[in-house]
């Protein structure tokens, strides 16, 4: 038995863990935006389904700032990797990552304020209905 183990050539990596491919770090933040623009999608997604005149949750406040937290981590991990390059390159890699959470920001106060405007003119229009009905 002993003979057996010698001959058979030893593998190089677990059978168990099959191999995957290597990522690199672009690729992995790249995965991370994706990921976070997502999960906003479906938060804003969930705001609009709320009942007519119905508030956001604590909950919905909390995602809401776990997603803006993630957005300024993954502007602060985008910025090391520009350091590996010349300078002019940093900085344009720094910028266009706070334009980048400024634009979010943009559209999610935008957003927000359109589905408050809509509550109210529903809620305009349903003291309107039961003024004329009484």
């Amino acid at each position: 038995m002993a003979e057996d183990d010698s001959d058979a050539p030893q593998p190089t990596t677990s059978p168990t863990k099959p191999k995957r491919p290597a990522l690199s770090r672009k690729g992995v933040v790249s995965q991370l935006w994706r990921a976070a623009k997502r999960q906003l999608d479906t938060h804003e997604e969930h705001l609009a389904d709320l009942p007519k005149g119905a508030a956001a949750s604590e909950a919905d406040a909390k995602a809401l700032a776990t997603l803006a937290r993630t957005v300024r981590e993954l502007v602060a991990i985008e910025e090391p990797q520009g350091g590996k390059r010349d300078k002019q390159t940093d900085d344009l890699s720094a910028t266009d990552g706070l334009r980048h959470v400024a634009q979010l920001r943009q559209d999610l106060a935008r957003r927000l304020e359109a589905l408050a405007a809509q509550d109210a003119g529903e809620a305009a229009q349903e003291v309107d209905a039961d003024g004329d009905g009484g």
